[in-house]
C-alpha cells in the first residue's frame, strides 16, 4: 500500500498561525505583491545579524552585487559561491534571502556572491542568466580583493536561483562564457526547475507525476503558478539554456551536484528525475527530498524545519567543497 502523504505537523501549525494557505497566482504585480506581504508578515521571526560576518553591496555597471564572508577568516582565501535568489523569475532581490546567504556564510568557510539579476516579464530570458554571468565574471576577476579561491567555486541557488544555477553551471562547461570551462567546481541546486513540463524526456514521463499530483491545493506554488512563471519569462519546451533536462549531452561535464526536493511541490520531480540523469552521466549527486513539506518551505523563518533545512544546506556546500580537485 503507497504511503499516505502527509504535511509535517509544525507545517500545519503554521499555516493555522498564518490563517490559511499561502499560493501565489496572477499578473507579476499581484505576485510580487504576495510575497512581499509575506515576507513583511514572517521577517519579524528572522534571526539579528550576526556580527561575525563581513556584508558589502557591489554596483557594477548597474548590476547590485552582495558579498558574505566570515570574519572568522580575514585572510584566508575561500571557496566562492555564485548564489542566484529565488522567486519565479519575476520577484526577489538581493534582501528576499539575505538571512540565509548569512546564515550559510557563518556556517561554512566561504565567500558568497548573490546576484541581483533582471526580473521577468519586463526582462524576458536569457537577461536572467546574462546578468548571473556578469556576476560571476566580476567574482572571478576579483577574488583576491574578495579574498575568494577562484580555483574552487561553485554556483548555489533555490527555485528560479536553482534553475540558474544549473544554467550557469552548463553555460560554463560549453565554453560558452569568457569563464574558463572547468571553472564550477560543483553546484547546489534547491528546488529547481529543470523539465519544461511539455516536453519531459521520454524516459522518465512515467515518473514526472509531481506536476499533477501537486496541481493545485499545495503552498505557495502550484502547476499554474510555474506555467505563469515559465510563460513570463518566455521558455519554450525545447529551451536548453534555463532547462538542463533538455540538454543531457551536458550532464556528463558536470561537477559534483546536490540537489534537493520536496514533497508538496510541482517541481519535485525535476529535480529527482535531474539527480538520475546526472548520476547515469557518471557524476557524484547527493540528493535530499523534504517529505511532508512544500516548496521553499524555509522562507518561513517560524517553521522548525527550517533551521534544519539550513544546516542541511551548509552541509551540502561542505560537500561540494570537499568534492572540489
Amino acid at each position: 500500500m503507497a504511503k499516505q502523504r502527509e504535511y509535517t505537523a509544525s507545517w500545519l501549525q503554521v499555516e493555522k498561525e498564518l490563517g490559511g494557505r499561502f499560493v501565489v497566482h496572477g499578473t507579476a504585480q499581484e505576485q510580487r505583491a504576495a510575497f512581499d506581504g509575506m515576507a513583511q508578515a514572517t521577517a519579524a521571526h528572522l534571526p539579528p545579524p550576526s556580527k561575525n560576518l563581513e556584508v558589502i553591496d557591489h554596483d557594477i555597471s548597474g548590476l547590485r552585487l552582495r558579498t558574505y564572508r566570515s570574519t572568522a577568516a580575514p585572510e584566508e582565501l575561500l571557496p566562492i559561491g555564485i548564489f542566484a535568489h529565488g522567486g519565479g523569475f519575476l520577484w526577489g532581490s538581493l534582501d528576499s534571502e539575505d538571512s540565509f546567504c548569512r546564515a550559510l556564510a557563518e556556517q561554512v568557510k566561504t565567500v558568497i556572491v548573490s546576484v541581483d539579476y533582471r526580473l521577468s516579464p519586463e526582462h524576458k530570458a536569457p537577461a536572467q542568466l546574462e546578468d548571473m554571468l556578469a556576476g560571476f565574471q566580476w567574482a572571478y576577476d576579483n577574488a583576491s580583493m574578495i579574498k575568494g579561491d577562484r580555483n574552487r567555486v561553485y554556483t548555489m541557488g533555490g527555485s528560479a536561483g536553482g534553475t540558474l544555477t544549473l544554467a550557469v553551471t552548463r553555460k560554463t562547461l560549453l565554453g560558452q562564457t569568457p569563464l574558463p570551462k572547468n571553472v564550477v567546481k560543483g553546484v547546489v541546486a534547491l528546488i529547481p526547475l529543470a523539465i519544461h513540463y511539455e516536453n519531459v524526456p521520454t524516459d522518465y514521463q512515467s515518473e514526472y507525476i509531481a506536476h499533477t499530483q501537486n496541481a493545485t491545493g499545495v503552498p505557495f506554488i502550484d502547476a499554474a503558478s510555474v506555467m505563469d512563471c515559465v510563460t513570463m519569462l518566455g521558455l519554450t519546451p525545447d529551451d536548453k539554456e534555463y532547462l538542463v533536462g533538455n540538454d543531457p549531452e551536458s550532464h556528463k561535464l558536470f561537477p559534483p551536484t546536490y540537489i534537493a526536493t520536496c514533497e508538496f511541490d510541482p517541481l519535485r520531480d525535476d529535480g529527482k528525475i535531474l539527480a538520475t540523469m546526472l548520476e547515469k552521466a557518471g557524476i557524484p549527486v547527493n540528493h535530499k527530498n523534504y517529505d511532508g513539506l512544500p516548496h521553499a518551505f524555509w522562507f518561513l523563518p517560524m517553521l522548525p524545519e527550517t533551521q534544519g533545512f539550513i544546516k542541511d544546506t551548509a552541509g551540502a556546500l561542505e560537500w561540494v567543497i570537499g568534492q572540489m580537485k
